[in-house]
């Protein structure tokens, strides 16, 4: 059930990737390097022109709006429990809002 629910919010994705001129595995990887404490982002590919495209992908920025709507697509698909993030970083809680400017 989770895979079929993750496929139709991907479908959605795409055409906001489009509008910022991206895949939607650089959208992807974009969205995870605007997370607080993420400074690296692991892509598997399977081939070489994937590998090109993912590494492009450190450099391209989307905006607080992209971002936004990426989120709502997502909606509840995503776990965004601070605390479960920093024990997966093993961070504290507050050293992620802090970077994140909400402490």
């Amino acid at each position: 059930m989770l895979g079929r629910r993750l496929l139709e919010r991907v479908q959605h994705l795409l055409p906001v990737a489009a509008d910022c001129g991206l895949s939607a595995a650089q959208l992807a990887i974009a969205r995870v390097l605007r997370q607080p404490g993420a400074s690296s982002v692991v892509a598997g590919a399977t081939r070489p022109e994937q590998a090109t495209e993912n590494a492009s992908a450190s450099g391209k920025k989307i905006d607080d709006v992209t971002l936004a709507r990426v989120d709502e697509i997502l909606g509840d698909l995503i776990d965004r429990d601070p605390a479960k993030t920093a024990q997966m970083m093993a961070v504290k809680p507050e050293r992620m809002e802090t970077a994140a400017g909400n402490g």
